[in-house]
């Protein structure tokens, strides 16, 4: 499957416009593995003067030896460096360039003072210059503590790009032949990661390519959750444990900590990394605004949530072929009501303003002790509110009404002003028209295409 570029436009665009000024620019463009940063950078400079340089985990000798090789061999030119200080002395001479150092974090491992130094080369060497440096780095982490006031180098950029996985409905770009049914399958399998999409095929049904790709255990999808960790952590193995704890439902630092065995104390500085690496995130309820108590984590990423759950507790069946995927399909269709969560929410946020009776500034689940509504979208000045239920299953009218009053009930519980609008998202709905005329907001999957046709529905 070729898979053309998809949802980029917005950073392409950015980029473009800092290019055509006539001056010196400095941007960091990040995010998890997998994600495009590459692609994005290869897309922009694939039409301009440019060098691109991946970084490796080598002395900074080393690698500065080949980054001058690399140019020579690119420009087919001869210049003498010994230091990155003298190449990009020499590189200003080129003009307009645009220089990309992938994986730059690697550098910065190999040598702290990394920051310090090309805080020397944009202040003395670059400025007044037409070279677009850009930075590229998979450890978030790292590329964050760049922006801090701390850093050497805060102050210097004049863009950064955190990345983020491809929307659940950009997925109708990269698979036409799939229905709304389908594509929520896919974003539960392989959330919008633009790397995992190669993987599956439209012509074939989205079970058997989660066959092919998940219960193989040569296949990159089987093993990449697993080789993602080892080669960004030290304690893969410990990180791994509390993915699996967390993704179990074990959801709070306590826990966490009797299910993995690491010492409460220390549980934070791990959390706090599978944070940074986008892999989970802290939940409160919608209509928390101290948020030091209440908060849940949870696994973020799909891709993490589908392996976790349907392949690493079934490993060694796997490996000599004692399972596969139809053997799960009751729990895998159990699991997609999460996903559907998620993918109603972002529905939500694309309607926002066009189809709801009024514009909310912020969406979320809510929860109790005792009751939890699936999401709240309210207008924090006004404090109007809508209140929704969602089913990952087909519902008739009968049902729809009973699951509407327990709504109503529920929403007493939460402590909002305005007024209420209340409403249900699900698989299919039947007789939606004359919930409708009963004040109900009421959607399903067939409501989905409306957001690809409105103008303006792939705008950032």
């Amino acid at each position: 499957m070729v898979l053309k570029f998809i949802d980029r436009e917005f950073e392409l665009e950015e980029l473009e416009k800092r290019y055509k000024e006539s001056r010196t620019h400095l941007i960091l463009i990040y995010g998890r593995r997998r994600i495009g940063k590459t692609e994005l950078v290869k897309q922009f400079i694939r039409d301009k003067k440019s060098f691109y340089f991946l970084a490796r985990k080598e002395p900074m000798e080393l690698e500065i030896s080949r980054l001058i090789k690399s140019f020579n061999r690119k420009f087919n030119v001869f210049i003498e460096a010994e230091s990155l200080e003298e190449f990009f002395a020499e590189l200003k001479k080129f003009g307009k360039i645009v220089v990309v150092i992938d994986e730059f974090p690697y550098w910065i491992e190999e040598d702290k003072s990394i920051p310090s130094l090309f805080q020397y080369i944009w202040d003395e060497i670059l400025k007044d210059s037409e070279v677009m440096l850009i930075l590229l780095g998979s450890s978030i982490s790292t590329m964050e503590s760049l922006l801090s006031y701390k850093n050497p180098l805060y102050g210097r950029r004049t863009a950064q790009i955190k990345l983020s996985p491809l929307s659940f409905f950009h997925l109708r770009e990269a698979f036409p032949k799939y229905s709304w049914e389908d594509l929520v399958k896919v974003y539960g399998v392989i959330d919008g990661i633009p790397a995992y999409l190669q993987y599956f095929d439209d012509s074939l049904m989205v079970e058997e390519n989660i066959e092919r790709n998940f219960y193989n255990k040569v296949s990159v999808l089987y093993e990449d959750a697993e080789r993602l960790l080892k080669d960004e952590l030290r304690e893969p193995v410990t990180y791994l444990n509390i993915l699996k704890a967390i993704n179990d439902g074990k959801t709070k630092l306590t826990e966490i900590a009797n299910e993995t065995k690491v010492a409460v104390t220390n549980l934070p500085k791990y959390l706090k990394v599978l944070e940074t690496l986008d892999l989970i995130y802290k939940e409160f309820p919608v209509t928390v605004r101290e948020r030091k108590r209440f908060g849940i984590y949870r696994v973020k990423d799909f891709y993490y949530k589908f392996w976790l759950r349907f392949v690493y507790p079934y490993k060694d069946d796997i490996e000599i072929g004692a399972i596969t995927f139809s053997d799960l399909q009751e729990d895998f269709n159990k699991y997609l009501g999460e996903v559907f969560e998620r993918v109603c929410r972002e529905f939500l946020i694309r309607i926002n303003g066009k189809k709801l009776p009024f514009k909310f500034t912020k969406i979320g689940r809510w929860w109790d002790k005792e009751q939890e509504i699936d999401i709240v979208a309210i207008n924090s000045l006004t404090g109007n509110s809508a209140f929704f239920e969602v089913k990952w299953r087909t519902l008739n009218y009968r049902e729809t009404i009973k699951i509407l009053k327990e709504l109503i009930e529920k929403s007493e519980r939460v402590n909002v002003k305005g007024k209420k609008f209340y409403g249900i998202i699900g698989k299919g709905i039947k007789e939606k028209e004359k919930l409708k005329e009963r004040g109900f907001l009421v959607f399903d999957l067939s409501d989905f295409e409306w957001v690809l046709r409105e103008p303006g529905s792939r705008e950032r």
